[in-house]
C-alpha cells in the first residue's frame, strides 16, 4: 500500500527511506495504468487522477478499480466546463471555418497537463507523469522532450504544445518502451485494465462522425483547381479536409483530391493527387520547448502524428513561422500542428495558418 500525504515526500516505515510523490493521469487504458505500477516500482508514493472531460465518460470505474488494485488514491476531476470551451468549441468552430483542428494537441496543451501542474502542487508533488510514448531527459541543466523509442507509437507530437516550465517534473517512464511491452507489463502484473479499449483520437465524439454532428450548411462551389472551373456544389465546407479523396460528391475522369479550402467564398478546391504535395506553408502559435539562438534554423518537421519528420528550413518572424521542406509534402493542413525536431529532441511547433500554392 502507497500511502498519501501532504508533503513532497512521503515516509515508507517499510524500507525506512522518504518517497518522492507523482501525481499520475489515469485514464483506465493499459498505457496510463503500467505508468502508474512502473513508478510505484521505482518506490515512489503515487497518487492518480482521472478526468472528467465530458458526460458519461468511459472507463471510470476501470480507472477505480486499477487505483483500487494499486492501492493508490485517486482523485476525480471534473474539467468539463473548461474542456467544452478549450476543445470541444474550437474544433467545431475549426471545421465551420474551413480548417481541421488537432483536439489531443487542445487538450494536452490548455487541460491535461496545466491541471496535473494544478493538482500536485495542491498535494505537495514535486513530480506529476502520463502515459504517452515520449522521454523527458536532462542535459547540463535544461530538461528536453524527446521521442519515444516505439517509433510506431511515438506520441512527442502532441506534446510540443505543454509549458516548457513543466518538463522539469515531468516523467514519461513508457518513453523508454514499445506498446508490445507495456501489454506485457500489464499482464504478467495482472492490471485490470488490461481489457480496456485503445483511446480514440477524438475520444467526445464517441465513435461518432463529426460532420454528423453539424446541422445543414449553406452551399457552396467545387472548384477544379488548375481550371478555375466550377464542377459542382458541396454541402458544407466542414465536410472537407486537405487531402481527402472520398465524399466529394463529383465525378471525375481521375481520381479528385481536395487541394484548398476557401471560406471567404465557401468554396472547395479539387484536383489531381500531384496537387496536394506542397513545400512551403505558415505556422502562428508557436510555443518553444528550448531556447532559440537564431531565428533560421535547419530542423525535421512533422505535420501529422504518422508520418516521419521531413528535413525543412523554418524561419521565424513577429512570432510566426514559414516552413519550406526540402521537397514537397502530402497535404499540409491549416488547422493542424507542425511540429519541429532536431534529431530525437522536440524544438516546438505551432499550427498551420496557410500554404503556398501555384494556382
Amino acid at each position: 500500500m502507497v500511502h498519501s500525504g501532504t508533503s513532497p515526500k512521503v515516509y515508507n516505515k517499510l524500507y525506512h527511506v522518504e518517497m518522492e510523490k507523482v501525481v499520475v493521469a489515469m485514464s483506465g487504458g493499459v498505457d496510463s495504468s503500467v505508468t502508474a505500477y512502473l513508478l510505484m516500482k521505482k518506490e515512489m508514493a503515487v497518487e492518480g487522477v482521472f478526468f472528467i472531460l465530458f458526460d458519461n465518460p468511459p472507463n471510470i470505474e476501470l480507472a477505480k478499480k486499477t487505483a483500487n488494485f494499486l492501492g493508490i488514491k485517486l482523485h476525480i476531476e471534473d474539467l468539463r466546463d473548461n474542456f467544452k470551451k478549450y476543445v470541444i468549441e474550437p474544433f467545431f468552430d475549426g471545421y465551420r471555418r474551413g480548417i481541421t483542428p488537432n483536439p489531443c494537441i487542445l487538450c494536452n496543451s490548455y487541460i491535461k497537463f496545466p491541471t496535473l501542474k494544478k493538482i500536485a502542487d495542491k498535494i505537495g508533488a514535486n513530480y506529476f507523469s502520463t502515459g504517452h510514448y515520449a522521454r523527458v531527459i536532462k542535459k547540463n541543466g535544461n530538461y528536453f522532450l524527446l521521442r519515444g523509442l516505439d517509433r510506431n507509437k511515438d506520441q512527442s507530437y502532441f506534446l510540443y504544445g505543454i509549458n516548457k516550465l513543466f518538463l522539469s517534473q515531468l516523467i514519461l517512464p513508457l518513453g523508454e518502451l514499445t506498446k508490445q511491452e507495456v501489454k506485457e507489463i500489464a499482464k504478467q502484473s495482472h492490471i485490470p485494465s488490461k481489457i480496456a479499449e485503445e483511446s480514440v483520437e477524438i475520444c467526445f465524439l464517441k465513435n461518432r462522425k463529426y460532420y454528423e454532428m453539424f446541422k445543414p450548411a449553406t452551399q457552396g462551389p467545387i472548384i477544379e483547381a488548375s481550371t478555375g472551373r466550377i464542377i459542382g456544389q458541396h454541402r458544407g465546407i466542414h465536410l472537407f479536409t486537405i487531402g481527402q479523396r472520398k465524399r466529394i460528391g463529383v465525378s471525375s475522369q481521375y481520381p479528385l483530391y481536395v487541394v484548398k479550402i476557401d471560406p471567404s467564398k465557401n468554396a472547395v478546391y479539387v484536383d489531381t493527387k500531384e496537387k496536394v504535395f506542397m513545400k512551403e506553408f505558415y505556422v502562428n502559435e508557436l510555443n518553444w520547448l528550448v531556447e532559440l539562438e537564431k531565428h533560421k534554423l535547419s530542423c525535421e518537421v512533422k505535420i501529422r502524428y504518422a508520418m516521419k519528420p521531413e528535413k525543412a528550413v523554418v524561419k521565424i518572424v513577429n512570432e510566426k513561422a514559414k516552413v519550406v521542406f526540402e521537397s514537397p509534402q502530402f497535404a499540409p493542413t491549416p488547422g493542424q500542428s507542425a511540429v519541429f525536431y532536431s534529431d530525437d529532441i522536440v524544438l516546438g511547433g505551432g499550427v498551420i495558418t496557410e500554404t503556398v500554392q501555384d494556382f
